[in-house]
C-alpha cells in the first residue's frame, strides 16, 4: 500500500513539473523582464556589479562591498507568497 502512494506522489510531483511552466504561476518570463524585477540588478556573469545592499536571511543588511575578494552567487528567484 505504501509504495503505491509513493508512486501516485512522484506521479503528481512528474504532472506538476511537466504542467507548471506552461501556467501563469510557472512561467519565469524573460531575462530582460526578471532583471527589470531587481532594481540595479545590471551586471553579466564574470562583470563586476555596482555596490548595493540586501537583507540576510536574518534581515541583516550586507553590503557587497563587504564581500570583495570572495567568490558570490547570487540568485533571485520570485515566489509567490501564500
Amino acid at each position: 500500500m505504501l509504495r503505491w502512494l509513493a508512486t501516485l506522489g512522484i506521479g503528481g510531483l512528474l504532472l506538476l513539473a511537466i504542467a507548471l511552466p506552461n501556467t501563469g504561476i510557472g512561467r519565469r518570463g524573460s531575462d530582460a523582464q526578471l532583471r527589470a524585477d531587481v532594481p540595479g540588478a545590471v551586471g553579466r556573469m564574470g562583470e563586476r556589479l555596482p555596490d548595493f545592499t540586501l537583507p540576510d536571511l536574518d534581515g541583516v543588511p550586507v553590503r557587497l562591498s563587504e564581500l570583495r575578494g570572495h567568490r558570490v552567487l547570487l540568485t533571485f528567484e520570485r515566489s509567490v507568497d501564500w
